[in-house]
């Protein structure tokens, strides 16, 4: 009984250890990477038509294997100004996000500054550049853990010593991002939205272990999306999002179609149509993701998506690899005419 109590806690520390090995290397990402605006590019803090936006965004994730995956991400970013009379803009930011994993809560919080400007180039194009600054904190809990040692013969007993020693221990450092934008629209009624981002620019030290190294690796991501209105009702939105972390690289691409639920203004703003959106993505070699939007009348989002896994730990998984969830928020600082 002692060697099966061995051999199942050896394992689930095993599984545990390669699960975070695999996050840490692919860093944190959604499955709708769009619903984190400030997670995937600086240069898209303020890029929006309102003047503020709160998002917020949960996912969790291979609870069908053991303790799950939990990440969380909040957002505000907000236009600061514009500089004369051009649609010049500068966007200022602030993000959090949490990333838990397994039964010791192994994880990070990291907390980021954005500021960026956006460039009227012409008429209808648009370059937009963003900087973040952030504090990481890389954490582990081991209060609920327990040791091949702890087993007294009979049962386990939590008063009895460990034995582990060099154990990881919590870590603090500072971050750095960068990134480009490019927005363009035609007279077809096509918008093309595209990025570059690149972080971990401090190249800084995350080894939970005292005295010693794991650099932290650059995060490379490209992004882009394009908005295409088919009619008065329909619009195709595909999107697809490429990141690479040292050996590590995701893929993700697919898209929604947008339907319009009702009638909006023709010529102003008065009164604002709200749109449904259904979508699928595929991450490749990981997961096949669908996804509902609700859009109410161009103030609050909602979303839900969930993964279906398809790679090899689908025996393990069910094929059922987690649930997410988002909600964008904008508004105007001043009072509007928007019928609600």
């Amino acid at each position: 009984m002692r060697n099966q109590f061995s051999i199942a806690l050896k394992g689930t520390m095993l599984l545990l250890l390669l699960a975070w090995q695999a996050a840490h290397a692919q860093d944190l990402h959604f499955s709708l990477p769009f619903r984190a605006p400030l997670l995937l590019n600086p240069a898209l803090t303020g890029a929006i038509q309102e003047d503020y936006r709160v998002a917020y965004a949960y996912k969790n994730q291979w609870s069908t294997i053991g303790a799950p995956f939990q990440t969380t991400y909040a957002s505000y970013d907000m236009r600061v100004l514009r500089t004369g009379e051009s649609s010049n803009r500068v966007g200022a930011g602030i993000s959090f996000f949490n990333d838990k994993a397994g039964k010791t809560n192994m994880g990070l919080t990291q907390l980021n500054l954005n500021l960026a400007y956006e460039v009227q180039v012409s008429a209808r194009k648009f370059l937009s550049a963003g900087v973040q600054a952030g504090f990481v904190q890389r954490s582990a809990n081991y209060a609920g853990i327990k040791w091949d040692s702890q087993y007294n013969g009979v049962r386990y007993d939590p008063s009895l010593p460990s034995g582990e020693t060099n154990m990881p221990q919590n870590n603090s450092y500072i971050d750095a991002g960068a990134g480009v934008g490019w927005k363009q629209t035609s007279h077809n009624e096509f918008t093309l939205r595209c990025g570059l981002a690149v972080y971990h620019l401090t190249a800084a030290n995350g080894s939970y272990l005292d005295n010693g190294t794991d650099q932290v690796n650059l995060r490379v991501v490209l992004h882009g999306e394009g908005e295409l209105e088919l009619d008065d009702h329909f619009t195709i939105l595909p999107q697809l999002v490429a990141v690479n972390k040292g050996p590590a690289y995701e893929i993700n691409a697919g898209g929604l179609v947008k339907y319009v639920t009702g009638e909006g203004s023709k010529y102003t703003d008065a009164v604002l149509p709200s749109t449904v959106s259904l979508g699928c993505y595929y991450r490749y070699l990981d997961a096949v993701i669908v996804a509902v939007l609700y859009d109410y009348k161009h103030v609050l989002s909602i979303g839900v998506n969930y993964d279906f896994n398809v790679s090899s730990l689908k025996a393990a998984s069910s094929s059922r690899g987690g649930i997410e969830f988002s909600l964008i928020f904008t508004g105007f600082f001043e009072k509007q005419t928007i019928n609600l």
